[in-house]
C-alpha cells in the first residue's frame, strides 16, 4: 500500500513538472487605452504599454516565458524594438518574472520594498521561487512617489503601503487620464492579498477611497487582472472588499473559527466574485487571516 500511495505521489509530481515545462498556449491581445497608451493581456498579470519612439515603457512583465510573445505583440509600436523603462507594481512572479528577459536592456523601477523582496528566496501559494538575478532587479527604487517622462506623457509613480501588499505602485498617466492599478485592483473576482508581506484588507479599503477620491470620474482604468475598467468597476471592488471584511469581522466577534466562517460563506451576491483565481472558502481565509493579524 505504502509502495502504491508513493508512486502515485512521484507520479503526480512528474505530471505537474511536465505541464510547468510546455510552453504557455495563452492569447495574447491588445486593447487601446489612450493616445500611445494599451492594455496588453495574455500569461499572467496586465500589462500597460506606452509607446515612444525612445523605446517603450511596460508596466509589469508577466512571466519569463511570456517575453516572446510581448516582443511580438508590441513590435509594430514606435519604438517597440527596445524596452527602455519596465515598472514593476509589486514583487509577485506573474507581474516580474518577465524581468529577467527584459531586465538587461531596460532600467527596471519599483518600490524600494519590491527590490528586497526579489532579492531573496521567497515562498508564496506553497511555492518556492529563487532570488533573481541582479539584471533582473529593480535598478531605480522609490518610497513615496516619483516621476518619469516618456517622450511628451509624465508617468507618476505612487506607493500605498499596506494594502494589497506592502510594495504596491499605482501608475498615473495624468496627461491621458488613464492609471495602471497592478493588483491593488483585481476587476470582477476575489483578489490575492499577500498577508505575509504587508496585506491588509482594512488599509486596503482606505487606500482605495484615497485614489477614488482623487481621480477623475471618467479616468481609464487598467487593473492587475480583468478586463480595462473605469470608477464604477473599481469602487464595485472596494465595495467587495469592505463587505467581506464586515462579515467576517461580526463572524470573528461571535466567536466562530475559521472554519465555521468558510462553512458559512458569503451572501449571493457575492457570487460573481467567484469567477477568477480563488473560491469564496480561499478569499475567506485571506480576509480572517489580515483581521486576525491586526
Amino acid at each position: 500500500m505504502r509502495r502504491t500511495i508513493l508512486t502515485i505521489i512521484a507520479s503526480m509530481l512528474c505530471l505537474a513538472a511536465a505541464l510547468q515545462a510546455q510552453p504557455t498556449q495563452a492569447k495574447f491581445t491588445l486593447t487601446p487605452v489612450a493616445g500611445q497608451i494599451c492594455l496588453l493581456q495574455g500569461d499572467g498579470g496586465n500589462i500597460g504599454v506606452l509607446a515612444d519612439p525612445g523605446g517603450v515603457l511596460l508596466i509589469d512583465s508577466m512571466y519569463q516565458r511570456s517575453a516572446p510573445s510581448i516582443r511580438e505583440a508590441i513590435k509594430s509600436f514606435p519604438g517597440g524594438d527596445k524596452v527602455r523603462f519596465l515598472i514593476n507594481t509589486h514583487w509577485h512572479s506573474d507581474h516580474t518574472e518577465g524581468n529577467i528577459a527584459f531586465g538587461p536592456g531596460a532600467t527596471i523601477v519599483a518600490h524600494e520594498n519590491v527590490r528586497a523582496l526579489l532579492a531573496k528566496p521567497q515562498a508564496l501559494l506553497g511555492q518556492q521561487s529563487n532570488a533573481y538575478p541582479a539584471g533582473a532587479l529593480p535598478s531605480v527604487t522609490y518610497s513615496n512617489t516619483m516621476t518619469l517622462y516618456v517622450g511628451t506623457e509624465p508617468v507618476r509613480l505612487v506607493h500605498y503601503p499596506n494594502a494589497h501588499s506592502n510594495g504596491d505602485t499605482v501608475v498615473f498617466f495624468d496627461k491621458s487620464n488613464v492609471m495602471q492599478t497592478g493588483d491593488m485592483f483585481f476587476q470582477g473576482m476575489f483578489p490575492f492579498m499577500d498577508v505575509d508581506n504587508g496585506g491588509n484588507i482594512e488599509n486596503w479599503v482606505r487606500q482605495l477611497d484615497t485614489i477614488i477620491a482623487g481621480v477623475p470620474a471618467d479616468i481609464k482604468i487598467i487593473p492587475g487582472h480583468g478586463p480595462l475598467s473605469g470608477v464604477a468597476e473599481l469602487k464595485a471592488f472596494r465595495q467587495m472588499l469592505f463587505d467581506s471584511a464586515d462579515i467576517v469581522r461580526k463572524q470573528m466577534k461571535e466567536g466562530k473559527t475559521l472554519e465555521q466562517i468558510k462553512a458559512a460563506g458569503l451572501p449571493e451576491r457575492f457570487a460573481p466574485w467567484t469567477k477568477g483565481f480563488f473560491t469564496t472558502p480561499q478569499w475567506l481565509e485571506l480576509v480572517h487571516r489580515s483581521l486576525e493579524k491586526k
